[in-house]
C-alpha cells in the first residue's frame, strides 16, 4: 500500500490493509514451496482473509470502519473535501470531456460555440511535440462535436495562422528555437472573439499579443472585411515596469472601454487599453488599500516552498441572479467581472495548480468584490499515476512523485450558448477549458452559479 492510500484510509484501516497484504504475500510464498494441495488450501485461506477484510471495510457507499456512519473515500481518488467539486451538466458520468485532436496532441484547451451552428464548437489548444530537434510549435484549431466522453475534431486540426514573432535582442533562450505562439487564450469580448498569446516582445523578452479571432478562425471568414480593431496582431502594452517574461494578462470591458489586467497578486495592476495596444496609467492604485486588505484576508496563503499566485483565464461579466428570474435586472450592484486564478505549488519537480474564482466591480474603480475560499475540483481529476500518461514522466529513469494529484490548469472560461458573448447569469452554462499535465486537454460544462460557491466578500 502506498503513502497516498494510507493517507486516505486513516491509520486503523491502513493497518488492516497492510496486514491483509502481508497475509496474502505469505500464503503466496507457501504455495510456491509446499505441495499443490497445501498450496491450494493456503490460497483459499488467503482469499478468505481478503474477502473477510473486504466485508469489514467496504460498503456500497464507500470505505468504512464497519459502523453505520463512518465512511472514507475511494482511495484511488485524492481527498478533495476542501474543494468545490464541479460536475458536468451533460457528460455521461459527470466527469470532464477529453478533447480529441485526431492525428495530433494538444493541451491547455479553449472552447467557444460556433457562431452559427448548434452543437458545433470551436476548440484551440497548444500542440504537444515529443520529437527531438527544432520544431515550430502551433496553436491547433478545429471544429468539434461531443461524442460520448469526448469533444472530437470533425476534421484534422490545423495550426492557427498567427504571425511569426518579431526578432528582439534578448538572450538565445528567449529566441525560442521552436518558435510559434505560447499559451493562447480564445474568448469572446462583448461583440467579437479574440485570441491572446505569448511571443517575442518589442518591449521586453516575452510579451503578450492580441488579435481579433475572426481573422484567424475559418468560420468567421465572411466577417473579416469588417474587422477594424486588432485586425493584425498587436502587442499589449503595460505601465512600467516590465518583467523579462510577461504572461497571463486578461482583457475586460466596462461601459464601452477595454482594459488589460496584468497582475492580481501580490498587488493588482491594470490599465485602459487603446486600439493600437498602448496602455494608459495604472488604475489599480485607486483601490490598492482595500484590495490589499481583501487579498490578505482571503487569498490562499503561500507556504515557504515554491508557491505562487497566477492569473489564469480570460474574464467574463456575470450578473449574480438567474436569467429565468423575471425580477433579475443587471446593474452595477449585482454585475461583476469574473476571472479564475491559480494557487501554484511546486514540489518534487512537479507543479500542481488549484483554481479559485475572483470577482471585481464591473464599473470603475473596479475594486475586488469576492474571492473563493475553496479551490475548484474538476470531477474526473485523480491521483498522479502511470495511468495519467503524463509526458513529464515518460521514458527511463522517470519517477512519479507519490502523493501528488494530476496537474489541471484551467485556461479559459466561455459561455456555451451560441450567440452569447461576454455577459451572462448564474443559470447560464459555461465552458471551462483546461490542460492536464501539459499532455492533453479537457473541457467541462457547468452552470456559472456552480463557480460561485464558497465566495468570501470583501
Amino acid at each position: 500500500m502506498d503513502h497516498e492510500e494510507e493517507h486516505l484510509l486513516g491509520s486503523e484501516e491502513a493497518e488492516q490493509v497492510v496486514r491483509a497484504e502481508k497475509a496474502a504475500k505469505f500464503q503466496h510464498e507457501r504455495r510456491r514451496t509446499l505441495p499443490w494441495v497445501m498450496g491450494g488450501i493456503a490460497g483459499v485461506f488467503a482469499i478468505s482473509t481478503l474477502l473477510l477484510l473486504a466485508a469489514l471495510v467496504w460498503r456500497k457507499d464507500g470505505f468504512t470502519d464497519g459502523s453505520k456512519d463512518a465512511t472514507y473515500p475511494d482511495p484511488t481518488v485524492p481527498d478533495h473535501s476542501n474543494h468545490t467539486e464541479l460536475l458536468s451538466l451533460t457528460s455521461p458520468d459527470g466527469k470532464f470531456y477529453t478533447m480529441w485532436w485526431s492525428t495530433a496532441d494538444a493541451y491547455n484547451g479553449n472552447v467557444i460555440p460556433h457562431p452559427r451552428k448548434q452543437d458545433v464548437f470551436l476548440m484551440v489548444a497548444h500542440e504537444r511535440y515529443d520529437g527531438a530537434g527544432a520544431h515550430k510549435r502551433h496553436e491547433l484549431f478545429c471544429e468539434a462535436h461531443f461524442q460520448g466522453n469526448y469533444l472530437v475534431c470533425a476534421n484534422d486540426a490545423v495550426p492557427l495562422p498567427v504571425s511569426d514573432p518579431v526578432p528582439n535582442t534578448c538572450p538565445e533562450p528567449f529566441q525560442r528555437r521552436d518558435g510559434g505562439p505560447r499559451d493562447a487564450r480564445v474568448f469572446y469580448g462583448p461583440d467579437h472573439p479574440y485570441v491572446i498569446y505569448g511571443s517575442l516582445s518589442q518591449y521586453t523578452c516575452i510579451g503578450l499579443w492580441v488579435q481579433d479571432a475572426r481573422m484567424l478562425l475559418e468560420p468567421f471568414r465572411s466577417e473579416r472585411e469588417f474587422v477594424e480593431v486588432y485586425n493584425e496582431i498587436t502587442e499589449i502594452g503595460r505601465p512600467e515596469p516590465w518583467s523579462v517574461i510577461e504572461k497571463n494578462y486578461f482583457l475586460f470591458w466596462s461601459e464601452g472601454k477595454r482594459y488589460a489586467h496584468y497582475n492580481l497578486y501580490p498587488e493588482r495592476h491594470f490599465a485602459e487599453l487603446d486600439d493600437d495596444g498602448t496602455a494608459g496609467t495604472d488604475l489599480a492604485l485607486v483601490t490598492a488599500e482595500q484590495d490589499g486588505q481583501c487579498i490578505a484576508k482571503y487569498m490562499p496563503e503561500l507556504g515557504p516552498g515554491k508557491e505562487s499566485i497566477h492569473q489564469a483565464t480570460n474574464s467574463l461579466s456575470i450578473t449574480l441572479c438567474k436569467r429565468s428570474d423575471v425580477n433579475c435586472e443587471p446593474d452595477e450592484n449585482n454585475t461583476f467581472i469574473m476571472e479564475i486564478f491559480h494557487h501554484k505549488t511546486y514540489f518534487n519537480f512537479h507543479g500542481v495548480y488549484e483554481p479559485y474564482v475572483v470577482l471585481f466591480q464591473s464599473v470603475a474603480p473596479f475594486a475586488i468584490h469576492a474571492i473563493s475560499t475553496r479551490p475548484l475540483w474538476i470531477h474526473g481529476r485523480t491521483a498522479l499515476t502511470e495511468k495519467t500518461r503524463s509526458a513529464q514522466y515518460r521514458g527511463p529513469g522517470k519517477t512519479i512523485p507519490s502523493g501528488h494529484t494530476e496537474m489541471f490548469y484551467i485556461t479559459s472560461i466561455n459561455w456555451r450558448t451560441v450567440g452569447q458573448h461576454y455577459h451572462g447569469y448564474l443559470d447560464d452554462p459555461v465552458f471551462l477549458g483546461f490542460g492536464i499535465e501539459d499532455t492533453r486537454s479537457g473541457v467541462m460544462d457547468v452552470r456559472a452559479g456552480d463557480l460561485m460557491h464558497g465566495l468570501a466578500y470583501c
